[in-house]
Protein backbone atom coordinates (compact mmCIF):
# COMPACT_ATOMS: atom_id res chain seq x y z
CA UNK A 1 0.00 0.00 0.00
CA UNK A 2 1.17 3.49 -0.76
CA UNK A 3 1.46 5.85 2.15
CA UNK A 4 0.79 9.54 2.18
CA UNK A 5 2.65 10.62 5.27
CA UNK A 6 1.05 14.04 5.83
CA UNK A 7 -2.42 12.69 5.04
CA UNK A 8 -1.87 9.94 7.62
CA UNK A 9 -0.66 12.46 10.20
CA UNK A 10 -3.73 14.66 9.67
CA UNK A 11 -5.92 11.61 10.16
CA UNK A 12 -4.09 10.80 13.41
CA UNK A 13 -4.25 14.39 14.65
CA UNK A 14 -7.97 14.55 13.88
CA UNK A 15 -8.64 11.31 15.70
CA UNK A 16 -6.55 12.45 18.67
CA UNK A 17 -8.45 15.73 18.90
CA UNK A 18 -11.80 13.93 18.89
CA UNK A 19 -10.57 11.48 21.54
CA UNK A 20 -9.31 14.38 23.69
CA UNK A 21 -12.78 15.95 23.69
CA UNK A 22 -11.94 18.51 21.02
CA UNK A 23 -14.55 17.01 18.76
CA UNK A 24 -15.25 19.96 16.47
CA UNK A 25 -11.57 20.74 16.04
CA UNK A 26 -10.84 17.16 14.97
CA UNK A 27 -13.82 16.97 12.64
CA UNK A 28 -13.13 20.27 10.93
CA UNK A 29 -9.39 19.59 10.62
CA UNK A 30 -10.21 16.44 8.66
CA UNK A 31 -12.97 18.06 6.60
CA UNK A 32 -10.86 21.12 5.79
CA UNK A 33 -7.99 18.96 4.54
CA UNK A 34 -9.44 15.69 3.26
CA UNK A 35 -12.74 17.12 2.01
CA UNK A 36 -11.49 20.59 1.10
CA UNK A 37 -12.60 20.57 -2.55
CA UNK A 38 -16.22 20.62 -1.38
CA UNK A 39 -16.07 21.91 2.19
CA UNK A 40 -14.34 25.20 1.34
CA UNK A 41 -17.32 26.44 -0.66
CA UNK A 42 -19.64 26.15 2.32
CA UNK A 43 -17.53 27.46 5.20
CA UNK A 44 -18.96 31.00 5.19
CA UNK A 45 -22.56 29.93 5.55
CA UNK A 46 -21.99 26.70 7.45
CA UNK A 47 -24.63 26.41 10.21
CA UNK A 48 -22.27 25.47 13.05
CA UNK A 49 -24.86 25.62 15.86
CA UNK A 50 -27.29 23.46 13.89
CA UNK A 51 -24.47 21.03 13.10
CA UNK A 52 -23.44 20.80 16.77
CA UNK A 53 -27.05 20.09 17.72
CA UNK A 54 -27.36 17.36 15.06
CA UNK A 55 -24.05 15.83 16.07
CA UNK A 56 -25.25 15.58 19.68
CA UNK A 57 -28.48 13.94 18.48
CA UNK A 58 -26.51 11.22 16.71
CA UNK A 59 -26.24 8.28 19.07
CA UNK A 60 -22.56 7.42 18.58
CA UNK A 61 -22.48 5.88 22.07
CA UNK A 62 -24.48 3.00 20.61
CA UNK A 63 -21.43 2.11 18.47
CA UNK A 64 -18.83 2.69 21.20
CA UNK A 65 -18.15 -0.99 21.83
CA UNK A 66 -19.22 -2.28 18.42
CA UNK A 67 -16.63 -3.84 16.13
CA UNK A 68 -17.18 -3.67 12.37
CA UNK A 69 -16.09 -7.24 11.70
CA UNK A 70 -18.30 -8.71 14.42
CA UNK A 71 -21.55 -6.75 14.36
CA UNK A 72 -24.65 -8.21 12.77
CA UNK A 73 -25.58 -5.73 10.06
CA UNK A 74 -28.81 -7.65 9.49
CA UNK A 75 -30.02 -6.36 12.88
CA UNK A 76 -32.76 -3.79 12.24
CA UNK A 77 -31.72 -1.57 15.15
CA UNK A 78 -28.12 -1.38 13.87
CA UNK A 79 -29.32 -0.64 10.34
CA UNK A 80 -31.69 2.09 11.50
CA UNK A 81 -29.02 3.80 13.62
CA UNK A 82 -26.52 3.81 10.73
CA UNK A 83 -29.13 5.22 8.37
CA UNK A 84 -30.25 7.84 10.90
CA UNK A 85 -26.74 9.13 11.65
CA UNK A 86 -25.66 9.20 8.01
CA UNK A 87 -28.93 10.92 7.08
CA UNK A 88 -28.48 13.66 9.68
CA UNK A 89 -24.86 14.40 8.82
CA UNK A 90 -25.09 14.13 5.04
CA UNK A 91 -27.82 16.79 4.96
CA UNK A 92 -25.29 19.55 5.67
CA UNK A 93 -23.84 21.42 2.72
CA UNK A 94 -20.09 21.20 3.07
CA UNK A 95 -20.34 17.71 4.54
CA UNK A 96 -22.76 15.70 2.41
CA UNK A 97 -21.97 12.08 1.54
CA UNK A 98 -18.19 12.00 1.73
CA UNK A 99 -17.81 14.19 4.81
CA UNK A 100 -20.54 12.35 6.71
CA UNK A 101 -18.59 9.08 6.59
CA UNK A 102 -15.42 10.82 7.73
CA UNK A 103 -17.23 12.28 10.76
CA UNK A 104 -18.85 8.93 11.52
CA UNK A 105 -15.46 7.22 11.38
CA UNK A 106 -13.83 9.80 13.67
CA UNK A 107 -16.61 9.29 16.20
CA UNK A 108 -16.55 5.47 15.93
CA UNK A 109 -13.28 4.40 14.27
CA UNK A 110 -13.80 0.71 15.05
CA UNK A 111 -17.07 0.66 13.20
CA UNK A 112 -17.60 3.13 10.33
CA UNK A 113 -15.80 3.01 6.99
CA UNK A 114 -15.02 6.19 5.07
CA UNK A 115 -15.54 6.60 1.36
CA UNK A 116 -14.91 9.15 -1.35
CA UNK A 117 -16.33 9.71 -4.81
CA UNK A 118 -13.96 7.25 -6.46
CA UNK A 119 -14.74 4.51 -3.95
CA UNK A 120 -18.46 5.20 -4.33
CA UNK A 121 -18.09 4.93 -8.11
CA UNK A 122 -16.02 1.75 -8.01
CA UNK A 123 -18.48 -0.10 -5.79
CA UNK A 124 -21.46 1.49 -7.57
CA UNK A 125 -22.76 2.62 -4.19
CA UNK A 126 -25.64 5.00 -3.74
CA UNK A 127 -25.14 8.10 -1.64
CA UNK A 128 -28.51 8.13 0.13
CA UNK A 129 -28.62 6.71 3.69
CA UNK A 130 -29.70 3.19 2.72
CA UNK A 131 -26.95 3.22 0.08
CA UNK A 132 -24.27 3.87 2.71
CA UNK A 133 -25.71 1.09 4.84
CA UNK A 134 -25.51 -1.26 1.84
CA UNK A 135 -21.90 -0.19 1.30
CA UNK A 136 -21.13 -1.11 4.92
CA UNK A 137 -22.73 -4.52 4.40
CA UNK A 138 -20.73 -5.05 1.21
CA UNK A 139 -17.47 -4.08 2.94
CA UNK A 140 -18.22 -6.49 5.79
CA UNK A 141 -18.99 -9.32 3.37
CA UNK A 142 -15.82 -8.61 1.36
CA UNK A 143 -13.79 -8.48 4.57
CA UNK A 144 -15.16 -11.79 5.81
CA UNK A 145 -14.50 -13.40 2.41
CA UNK A 146 -10.82 -12.38 2.54
CA UNK A 147 -11.08 -9.94 -0.38
CA UNK A 148 -8.92 -7.33 1.33
CA UNK A 149 -6.16 -9.79 2.21
CA UNK A 150 -3.79 -8.89 5.02
CA UNK A 151 -4.78 -5.39 6.05
CA UNK A 152 -1.91 -4.68 8.39
CA UNK A 153 -1.55 -4.08 12.09
CA UNK A 154 -2.00 -1.21 14.52
CA UNK A 155 -5.00 0.29 12.75
CA UNK A 156 -8.70 -0.45 12.91
CA UNK A 157 -10.27 -2.71 10.33
CA UNK A 158 -12.43 0.14 8.94
CA UNK A 159 -9.33 2.33 8.51
CA UNK A 160 -7.43 -0.53 6.89
CA UNK A 161 -10.29 -1.09 4.44
CA UNK A 162 -10.31 2.64 3.72
CA UNK A 163 -6.57 2.58 2.99
CA UNK A 164 -7.03 -0.45 0.72
CA UNK A 165 -9.84 1.28 -1.17
CA UNK A 166 -7.93 4.56 -1.45
CA UNK A 167 -4.87 2.76 -2.75
CA UNK A 168 -6.83 0.85 -5.37
CA UNK A 169 -9.53 3.30 -6.44
CA UNK A 170 -8.62 6.89 -5.47
CA UNK A 171 -5.83 8.92 -7.05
Amino acid sequence: MKTEELRDKIYGWSLDLVNEGKELEGIFLLLATWNFAYFRYHMKEFPLSEFEKSLKECNFDYFKDKIFSEINLEDTEVKNKIIEIYGKLSNFKGIRWVGATKIMHLKSPNFFIMWDRNIIKHYQAKTFPEGYFNFMKLMQNLYKSGFFGNLGNNITIPRAIDLFNMDKFSP
